[in-house]
């Protein structure tokens, strides 16, 4: 058995030891220094789940307002939009000229603006066309 210990001289090369036995085949063993196996866990918090509304459409919904970020009830005005117009076009080019104002009239004839209730802003329109 041969051992080889480091000198001053070899204390930064790899220091080698070689065992032998009769019945083990040799084997050779590097020194080298300690590995430190640490262990780091991260504790990351999951985000708040994002709750989406779906887009209001002719009834006041809820939302969460893009200016004021306060979770809303909107308010809803009736706007007279593309569909009365057309409604009113068709009535008057088929000679149904006295019924051309009705869509004018009529809510489910108009486009609907929701409006927030705290800052007063124009959140969302819903087009019927």
């Amino acid at each position: 058995m041969a051992v080889v210990y480091p000198s001053p001289a070899m204390s930064s090369s790899i220091v080698t030891q070689t065992v032998q036995s009769s019945t083990i085949a040799p084997m050779v063993i590097y020194n080298q220094p300690p590995v430190m196996n640490t262990v780091t866990q991260v504790v990351q918090s999951a985000p708040p789940p994002v709750i989406v509304f779906p887009r209001p459409t002719e009834t006041p919904g809820q939302m969460r307002c893009p200016f004021c970020q306060q979770q809303i009830i909107t308010q809803t005005t009736y706007t007279s939009g593309m569909m009365a117009w057309v409604i009113c076009g068709v009535l008057g080019i088929l000679g149904i000229w006295p019924c051309c104002l009705i869509p004018f009239c009529m809510n489910s004839c108009k486009d609907v603006k929701h409006h927030c209730p705290s800052c007063q802003s124009l959140v969302h329109v819903y087009r019927r066309m």
